[in-house]
């Protein structure tokens, strides 16, 4: 099947709003205008991004269980290299390994575990429940709801995982044609739901981090904001969803951006942090786009090295080069 270049050029998109927003919280300057960008896009960056990891995912009548265990596996491998990696850098800067190494999954890889966790939930959800999208969403819609009040924290990333499933599962459903184009497609709606909420969520909750991470408890007072925050997160999802065309460039990072995903954060940490504090430029806005640039590209470099490819994606097949029939 061919790739669909919007899709991919979405996933670049999501990519470097991701590299940005780890420039700012890696170099800690959360000056007003730091502060507005990185809400911004914390809350439909990593929604969205499972939303669309739901609609590739096939449904269960598309694929058999040991290729849906393939795909896991495919996932949980460079998963398992990259926390050792993680475990290992941060040794080398004088922290414990093992309080480390059993911190798994260790920072972003929390995204892979998770994303394991809603391809067998979804592949073994029984057939009566999976065929009512109205019930299973709102079962899922509920669950994220109440995620924070269950002390799970980052602990093997579950309380992430109950939290972003919804987005998940809007994602398939979409896919698989069970939600109505009318609802999704309906911009106007989408962006005055993000108008309104998006400004009111930062001023009444101006930290309202360990709401929106997923991965943090909080109280049942704290349920309206966490309400306001999942309308807001799939309002501004389907708006970026509808509304992103397709771009080359965007679409040759989406397309492997499972490589920039787990190499972005260490090039944050040996070029980018090393820099500032080597040169003390400044870290307000006009220099983080500068750093993301500079990410980007030297991840670009890096994509040319099959090593590097090799490690973000062990298992993949190397296709022999085609020999030209006479």
């Amino acid at each position: 099947m061919a790739r669909d270049i919007r899709i991919d050029t979405l996933k670049g998109f999501l990519i470097i709003l991701v590299i940005m927003g780890h420039c700012i919280t890696t170099l800690d300057n959360i000056n007003v205008l730091n502060h507005a960008v990185m809400g911004l896009i914390y809350i439909f960056h990593m929604p969205l991004f499972i939303l669309i990891s739901g609609y590739l995912t096939k449904s269960p009548e598309q694929q058999s269980a040991s290729k849906m265990w393939q795909g896991c596996l495919k996932i949980f491998v460079p998963m398992v290299i990259f926390h050792i990696i993680s475990c290992s850098r941060s040794w080398l800067y004088g922290g414990d390994f093992y309080q480390h190494f059993i911190m798994f999954p260790y920072g972003i890889l929390w995204y892979l575990i998770c994303l394991i966790y809603w391809r067998i939930v979804l592949f073994y959800t029984p057939r009566w429940l999976r065929n009512r999208p109205v019930l299973y969403l709102s079962i899922a819609l509920l669950i994220s709801v109440l995620s924070g009040l269950t002390h799970l924290g980052s602990t093997l990333a579950s309380q992430r995982g109950l939290n972003f499933y919804i987005f998940f599962l809007l994602g398939y459903y979409y896919r698989q044609g069970a939600i109505s184009q009318r609802w999704w497609k309906n911009n106007i709606l989408h962006a005055a739901v993000a108008i309104v909420l998006l400004p009111l969520i930062f001023w009444l909750f101006p930290r309202c981090g360990n709401v929106m991470n997923g991965a943090e408890y909080y109280s049942l007072q704290d349920i309206p904001q966490k309400v306001m925050i999942l309308a807001c997160s799939v309002a501004m999802s389907l708006l970026v969803f509808n509304l992103m065309r397709a771009n080359r460039f965007l679409a040759h990072i989406g397309k492997d951006s499972l490589f920039y995903y787990l190499y972005h954060f260490y090039i944050i940490y040996i070029v980018i942090v090393w820099w500032v504090k080597l040169t003390y430029w400044p870290d307000t806005m006009p220099f983080i786009i500068l750093y993301t640039a500079a990410v980007v590209a030297i991840l670009l470099l890096m994509h040319k090295v099959r090593f590097f490819r090799w490690l973000a994606n062990p298992l993949a097949e190397w296709k022999p080069k085609k020999t030209q029939e006479k």
